[in-house]
């Protein structure tokens, strides 16, 4: 009853009345539209990418001098097929073109965001408030789908902004995360001393819902786990922000009793995908988004095979995506689920662009690697592998009190037996790896001059 209360009542009114946001009027439309045949959401998503392709043309003074270079025009767009001939867009093309990609229209309000990102230079960007409103339609279905739909007691282990904040600010945080039946923790503050204090927190909040950052919350797991200690049993928790690997579902689930629904994201589109009950990949949001997989020339890759994540997001007016590289690494395959839902699965979120080892003998070695590999020595807390040189690889680990000479001989013939003779490697025992800006866990970090490897579509 509380749960009926709070969803169908007081947060339509918190956000539709006191508010105006459309946010509940879209999720609704969203759980109708997820039943539609593929075939019936693939013409909603053409028609609503017909739209904005002839709005951008109109109002974004960068794209429409790039297309006209190009020789397309929207007139040409009759299929799917034909959106294939259209640029690809780069992180740098933001960064050099931010300004003229926003549309000139009076009185359209912007929301700006920024993300870090891998390169750790900072990407501004903006949105339409309606886009806005279409991704918390998105995210509530797709938590939904875990139980964790507005209603749901829940607790997240997250990242919190950083420094000093307004009070007021603070307080419609606090507020904000009040109504939606949310208590928050803070990732930042997960350690060794931290975990009773942590572990009581979710004891007593009792949580429908836990929804954490994949590696703190594996992090945790894994401590629980080496001091016997068992945390209350939510229905379900929901990962995201970083790669799920099928050995920290394992963990997390035998540590918390309740199942693991993977999410994928970004902060420029929000939810792009989530797992349903099935658990058979990624639902993605297709009447929103329009994903591809393509290889390093810009070519769709075939079925089952890997390729970089390119995103086009269909009601951003505010400042268009339009067939973005997003920097992630993705199985291509968009096979139906056995739920009945009309739409398309993603295979499997591999990684970053940037999470890609380079050999000095020309093979690329995905990230994905590292922690089945390190998955094996117990003794390891946490690590990260960098290549900071074409030929040299540092290992850095952060060993419990079981580690020995030997494992680190292991794991140095392990890497060297894929990476080849001619990469150095170098294996350093530390006592901290710090976490990024925003709290999170990077495994795998190339750093050859910066940037990534690839250049799809160029």
């Amino acid at each position: 009853m509380r749960q009926f209360i709070h969803r169908h009542i007081v947060l339509p009114v918190y956000e539709t009345v006191l508010h105006g946001r459309k946010n509940f009027r879209y999720w609704r439309d969203l759980e109708r539209t997820q039943w539609l045949s593929l075939a019936e959401l693939q013409r909603i998503q053409f028609e609503n990418l017909r739209r904005l392709v002839s709005h951008t043309w109109e109002n974004c003074p960068y794209y429409r001098e790039a297309w006209q270079s190009a020789g397309l025009s929207p007139d040409q767009l009759k299929t799917v097929e034909d959106f294939r001939q259209w640029p690809i867009l780069h992180r740098e093309d933001i960064l050099q073109h931010r300004h003229q990609m926003r549309a000139r229209v009076p009185g359209m309000k912007f929301i700006s965001k920024s993300t870090g990102g891998s390169s750790g230079v900072p990407l501004h960007f903006e949105y339409d408030m309606g886009s806005e409103e279409r991704r918390y339609g998105a995210y509530y279905r797709g938590y939904g789908w875990a139980g964790g739909a507005p209603g749901s007691r829940q607790l997240w282990l997250w990242g919190v902004p950083i420094g000093e904040r307004p009070f007021l600010k603070e307080w419609k945080d606090r507020l904000y995360h009040a109504i939606y039946g949310r208590r928050m923790l803070n990732s930042f503050e997960l350690s060794d001393e931290s975990v009773p204090e942590f572990l009581q927190q979710i004891n007593d909040c009792k949580p429908d819902v836990i929804v954490a950052y994949t590696n703190a919350i594996y992090t945790f797991a894994r401590q629980l786990k080496e001091r016997g200690l068992k945390p209350y049993a939510p229905k379900s928790i929901i990962v995201g922000a970083e790669k799920l690997y099928d050995f920290q579902r394992e963990v997390i689930e035998g540590v918390f009793g309740a199942p693991v629904f993977e999410t994928y994201g970004s902060r420029e589109f929000m939810l792009i995908g989530a797992e349903c009950e099935r658990h058979e990949g990624l639902h993605l949001t297709m009447e929103h988004l329009l994903v591809e997989v393509l290889d390093d020339d810009g070519n769709p890759t075939p079925d089952g095979e890997e390729g970089n994540v390119v995103v086009t997001d269909l009601f951003n007016y505010g400042m268009p995506f339009i067939r973005y590289v997003n920097g992630d690494r993705a199985i291509a395959g968009w096979g139906a689920c056995s739920c009945g839902r009309g739409l398309p699965l993603l295979k499997k979120v591999v990684g970053r662009q940037l999470d890609v080892i380079h050999t000095p003998d020309g093979r690329k070695l995905p990230g994905e690697f590292f922690p089945h590999l390190i998955k094996d020595f117990a003794p390891v807390k946490r690590f990260v592998v960098i290549q900071d040189e074409p030929d040299h690889l540092e290992v850095r680990v952060v060993m419990g009190s079981e580690w020995n000479p030997g494992d680190r001989e292991t794991i140095l013939k392990r890497i060297r037996d894929v990476v080849g003779p001619d990469m150095r490697l170098d294996v350093q025992e530390v006592e901290d790896i710090p976490l990024t800006a925003v709290g999170k866990h990077r495994v795998v970090i190339n750093r050859v001059n910066g940037q990534p490897a690839v250049k799809v579509g160029a």
